[in-house]
């Protein structure tokens, strides 16, 4: 590859095309581990080549969205979720001329710490440390996979990700101590759009897979502006597949998202990323109004799919069976592998490996 391309250097191509209030290359903080700059790739396309490229990233396939892989081929799971998050963090991105690698780095890296069985492992696990005077955070533990855990360098631990990726991962956070640099609220737009990104993604796939499996149906969906306007954009007489409604929705999630973000820059005058970071409140935000609506859907699915007999037996099971492998492993420590850091507390090592396993190893350890 070349660095320069019709005369302009990579740095300045990619740079101009982003507003100012962006996080820009140029103003990384860096790595805690000084590097050599790549001349074919920008810093935090370096960050997504490694995260991708983690053993972490690839176990995410085995582990539970809402329902488990082990339940059918075509239900998302934690790695193809990510994708999503991804796909539309990029695309907002771009609309919004902020870092579009910056945005996917920070969505490709934010459920690497995410443990089996979904929110259920989740809750599970943070269950079982609190009884240990302990807590138990997946954005946390996405953390310290990606500085800790996952060796790929010989010169340190972790993989030297840049520190506004770091803190994008952090995304349920809302300040940040910088030291000597003062306090921050937010680190930038790109964090904050991957936390909608998420929710984005969730709201679309859940709708999506809870057709799938029959516990409501498109017409269960009208009483909801936002899928009857859908449905009416759509046009079709008859059937209309569920994949040409899935993405109508997304595309009117991703347009009012945009639409209502730049509302937000223009009211509050956002000129400089010092303005973005020194605000206490998200920018990147559906309109209060709509947001209700939003919510609103959310619930439907929380009634109609997540609290579901079948789907509720599968979660309450995969907490029971996280709590159980978690008192296994306190009663026999030596099972638990040397690299899960000898000389951290025992609570904290158990947390660490539970975490990092698929839904099917850690079934395979009870047996």
């Amino acid at each position: 590859m070349k660095q320069n391309i019709d005369g302009a250097n990579l740095w300045e191509r990619f740079a101009a095309n982003l507003v100012p209030y962006a996080q820009h290359n140029r103003n990384s903080r860096g790595r805690r581990f000084n590097e050599q700059e790549d001349p074919d790739r920008l810093p935090y396309q370096r960050d997504r080549d490694r995260i991708i490229h983690t053993t972490a990233f690839r176990r995410l396939k085995g582990k539970m969205q809402v329902v488990s892989p082990m339940s059918g081929d075509h239900f998302r799971n934690r790695l193809s979720h990510t994708i999503e998050v991804a796909q539309v963090a990029r695309d907002l991105a771009r609309h919004l001329r902020l870092n579009e690698d910056l945005a996917e780095a920070v969505a490709l890296a934010h459920d690497l710490g995410h443990p089996p069985f979904g929110h259920a492992g989740e809750k599970a696990l943070d269950r079982k440390m609190r009884e240990h005077g302990r807590s138990f955070d997946h954005n946390v533990q996405s953390l310290r996979v990606v500085e800790v855990y996952e060796k790929r360098y010989a010169e340190f631990s972790g993989l030297n990700l840049t520190k506004e990726v770091l803190e994008g991962i952090q995304k349920h956070e809302r300040s940040f101590d910088r030291g000597a640099r003062g306090k921050i609220f937010f680190p930038h737009l790109e964090g904050q759009l991957v936390d909608v990104s998420d929710e984005i993604a969730y709201l679309a796939a859940d709708l999506e897979d809870g057709m799938r499996a029959g516990f409501f149906d498109l017409k269960d969906l009208t009483q909801f502006n936002l899928c009857a306007e859908a449905l009416a954009e759509i046009g079709a007489e008859g059937k209309v597949l569920r994949a040409t409604f899935i993405r109508k929705i997304i595309h009117k999630l991703l347009y009012r998202l945009v639409a209502d973000t730049e509302v937000n820059l223009k009211d509050l005058k956002i000129q400089t990323l010092s303005e973005v970071q020194n605000l206490p409140r998200s920018i990147v935000a559906f309109s209060p109004e709509f947001y209700i609506e939003f919510v609103a859907l959310k619930q439907f699915l929380m009634e109609h799919f997540y609290r579901q007999p079948s789907v509720k037996k599968m979660t309450e099971d995969g907490e029971r069976k996280i709590e159980t492998v978690f008192d296994q492993l306190l009663a026999h420590p030596e099972k638990i592998p040397d690299e899960f850091m000898p000389e951290e507390d025992l609570h904290q090592r158990i947390c660490d490996y539970i975490a990092g396993m698929t839904d099917r190893f850690l079934e395979g350890f009870l047996k």
